[in-house]
């Protein structure tokens, strides 16, 4: 008789004998236990969820489909988007940090408004910014990074063909941004991303408040397609000092087609006298 090992012979772990197949003959399969539904973002990564609600919300501030002063409810939130109250305050924190929104105490937040009185501080900072950051990715930028921009400058050319308005401010702002990544400073890049924020709502509130006319609309993009070539160029033989300049031009331009809605608004007649004033000593450092 073969001798049971020590280990077997402990009490509950004697070997078992093995079943003969006999032994299933009659045995009733069990019915598959049905999967359980997933709950809404259950499997996705750790922090995804805040990061869709931040991209959308942001996304439809940017574009005014949620107007200056609407209120964000974050139990609305939480429904639209199947996901629980933390990563909707995550990202709600997200956008008030940009200054997209103001949260509310005890009462979710509000989509911030437009304060005119911000516009000459948003043009100094936004010709300082872009002239080093064209001047930077004129010096350290790759050659893919380089290509990447050609593309979408390409792309907003044929969005400014069609005059199709979205797809122009979307391949304008994707442009400036692929040139502040290139910059080689994640610091400078990142306050020029929230920068295009500002500027990105304001070009959206100067056009919804009364566009261009035709000859004027014509002129000035094609002015921007100009200023998008020449600055590619710049960047491409990495000439600094015309990159810097270009930068200074490009920033100038913009700045000339928010005047001529401030004009066209007398209440605004102060905060257009301020931001020439800025404009013209951020561009005599």
């Amino acid at each position: 008789m073969a001798r049971t090992s020590r280990s077997a012979r402990i009490k509950g772990l004697e070997p078992s004998p093995r079943p003969s197949a006999a032994a299933f003959a009659h045995r009733v399969p069990r019915k598959a236990a049905r999967p359980r539904p997933e709950k809404p973002g259950k499997g996705r990564p750790r922090g995804t969820g805040a990061q869709r609600v931040y991209e959308r919300l942001r996304e439809k501030i940017l574009k005014l489909e949620l107007l200056p002063g609407t209120l964000l409810n974050e139990a609305a939130l939480e429904q639209e988007f199947g996901i629980s109250r933390t990563p909707v305050r995550e990202a709600l924190i997200k956008l008030a940090s940009e200054g997209l929104i103001s949260i509310l105490p005890n009462r979710g937040a509000q989509v911030a408004s437009i304060d005119i009185g911000d516009i000459p501080q948003i043009f100094e900072a936004l010709s300082l910014c872009q002239r080093a950051t064209m001047r930077w990715c004129s010096l350290r930028r790759r050659d893919e990074d380089l290509q990447g921009m050609r593309q979408i400058s390409e792309e907003f050319s044929q969005a400014a063909r069609r005059n199709d308005f979205d797809h122009m401010s979307d391949a304008n702002k994707r442009l400036h941004i692929a040139i502040a990544r290139a910059c080689g400073n994640k610091y400078i890049a990142q306050t020029y991303e929230a920068l295009l924020g500002a500027t990105f709502r304001l070009a959206r509130t100067a056009f919804a408040a009364g566009p261009l006319d035709p000859d004027d609309h014509s002129r000035y993009y094609s002015e921007v397609i100009r200023d998008h070539q020449e600055m590619l160029a710049a960047i491409e033989r990495q000439d600094a000092e015309a990159a810097d300049r270009l930068g200074r031009q490009h920033a100038e331009l913009f700045r000339s087609r928010i005047a001529k809605f401030l004009e066209a608004n007398p209440r605004f007649e102060l905060a257009l006298r301020e931001t020439r004033k800025a404009l013209d000593e951020s561009m005599r450092r």
